[in-house]
């Protein structure tokens, strides 16, 4: 278990990575901790609010009241840090608890904010702070490179006070109050074969169709009977598709995202589809044996471009696959997963390829 030097805790990441592509804290976390108001002489710094913490090195290192992330992953290893390090665990939220929060913020709350990749999505939590707590002092941060000057000349535009410290070891950091002005983004929505999705920001390809979705859907199973998961359902448009092709099945969904999972549910309700969805680290809230897989891994985690969740991803779909199931997934070609999948599996057919995507079938 690495250990932080600036904090002295020892954490993981979860799932599990190799050190050389990134550890559980990073600059802009010690950032933040270095920012962060006492609450008075005699007592830790302890924000009322985290958001966006990937891997729960600001709540093990501050013990906040209340923790939001978006990946149930992120759950887990706020969990596991907080435990191993003898620290309160916070209370987790849903985003649409926010408001409930509202009688429970001191007179000036602080509230840490890991900046996420999608502008949209944090003008949809500063918003919502700013109802809720709207005398917040809001401390954000992130690595420099992934944080545009465009989206820091906004949050000064807006907010009613702006601070920007230096960038420090390639991390920024921005403390801001006074969030009136900032207004929750519209529902992204589109169309396709007939059925409708919504999605807030923060899910990926929230407002058009995934191309790798609309690459296998071409290639979908008609007529399967038994129970059929949708492995990283994103907001649904395999899990819809395939419950329309496949009548007499079970249909199941999960995703690592909260977003996600909720934008999924909606549409399948506001499609009349009938789909259990889930929210879960890959098949983790999946217990029945499953007879068809279908999976559009992905492969980043927040910036980090990564192969091993794909690959647990088929791991685990091979365990719980029934003899003679199937599993298909759809990637970029130039992804290296046709080893792995050899090795899992009896026989893999690459079923389809273009210039972007390629479909396997792998069967037990």
């Amino acid at each position: 278990m690495p250990q932080w030097p600036a904090t002295n805790l020892s954490l993981n990441c979860f799932p599990s990575v190799p050190a050389s592509v990134g550890l559980p804290w990073d600059a802009a976390d010690e950032y933040l901790l270095r920012e962060l108001p006492a609450t008075d002489e005699n007592a830790a710094p302890s924000p009322w609010l985290i958001l966006n913490d990937r891997h729960g090195a600001l709540a093990t290192a501050t013990e906040p009241a209340h923790w939001w992330a978006d990946s149930y992953c992120a759950r887990v290893a706020t969990e596991r840090n907080c435990r191993e390090n003898n620290r309160k665990t916070p209370v987790f939220i849903d985003t649409a608890d926010l408001a409930s929060l509202s009688g429970t913020a001191p007179s000036t709350p602080v509230v840490l904010i890991r900046i996420p990749k999608q502008k949209d999505q944090l003008a949809d939590q500063l918003h919502a702070i700013g109802r809720i707590a709207p005398n917040a002092r809001v401390l954000l941060a992130g690595m420099a490179k992934h944080i545009p000057i465009p989206l820091l000349n906004w949050l000064e535009d807006v907010a009613d006070t702006y601070r920007q410290g230096p960038v420090v070891k390639k991390a920024r950091f921005v403390e801001i109050t006074g969030l009136s002005g900032f207004e929750a983004t519209a529902m992204k929505h589109y169309v396709i074969n007939d059925f409708r999705f919504d999605a807030p920001a923060g899910v990926f390809c929230s407002d058009r169709p995934d191309p790798g979705a609309q690459v296998i859907l071409q290639h979908l199973p008609t007529g399967v009977r038994g129970v059929i998961c949708d492995l990283g359902c994103g907001n649904g448009i395999l899990t819809a598709h395939l419950s329309r092709s496949n009548p007499d099945a079970t249909i199941i969904a999960t995703d690592d995202s909260q977003l996600a999972a909720n934008a999924a549910k909606a549409n399948m309700e506001r499609n009349g589809i009938h789909a259990d969805v889930r929210h879960g680290n890959i098949l983790s809230a999946v217990d029945e044996p499953l007879d068809l897989i279908v999976c559009n891994p992905p492969f980043h985690d927040g910036h980090k471009q990564l192969t091993n969740i794909a690959e647990d991803m088929f791991r685990q779909a091979q365990q719980q696959l029934n003899k003679g199931g199937k599993l298909m997934v759809v990637a970029n070609r130039h992804l290296p997963y046709s080893k792995t999948l050899n090795r899992l599996f009896k026989r893999v057919e690459l079923i389809s390829n273009d210039r972007r995507f390629n479909v396997y079938d792998c069967y037990l």
